[in-house]
């Protein structure tokens, strides 16, 4: 009886060990299975960080693209409307505004004014001496 039982602890704690291999086993499959789904994982992210960098250039340089004809389009819309004529005038109208007003200051005027009678009046008396002396 001794031995029966000895036989049947001996053959549980094979069962037993047998059990432990098993899930060892399983626990081995499984670990593989996880380090295979990480590095595909990896590898999925890797690719789309790929993607990502190669998709940004290509927006960006869309984008600078799209900036520099833009430009260039304003700038033949702004010689097409001849801005740059518009403000070379504004600013020479401006000038003759200074010049004008520096000019047309009243000492000025009143300088311009008596010399233009004075030179009224001298012609006024070369016209008499002319008809004194004809």
């Amino acid at each position: 009886m001794l031995t029966d039982l000895l036989g049947q602890i001996y053959q549980r704690i094979a069962q037993l060990g047998q059990a432990i291999q098993g899930l060892k086993n399983t626990l081995e499959e499984l670990n593989q299975n996880i380090e295979q789904k990480i590095s595909n994982l990896n590898e999925k992210i890797s690719d789309f960080s790929r993607e990502i960098n190669i998709t940004q250039t290509i927006h960006i340089d869309a984008l600078k693209e799209i900036g520099l004809g833009m430009k260039n389009e304003f700038e033949g819309i702004r010689q097409g409307l001849a801005l740059d004529s518009f403000q070379k005038m504004i600013s020479s109208l401006k000038d003759l505004e200074k010049l004008a007003s520096e000019v047309l200051n009243q000492d000025t005027v009143n300088l311009l004014l008596s010399e233009a009678i004075e030179s009224v009046n001298k012609l006024k008396e070369n016209l008499r001496e002319e008809e004194v002396s004809g």
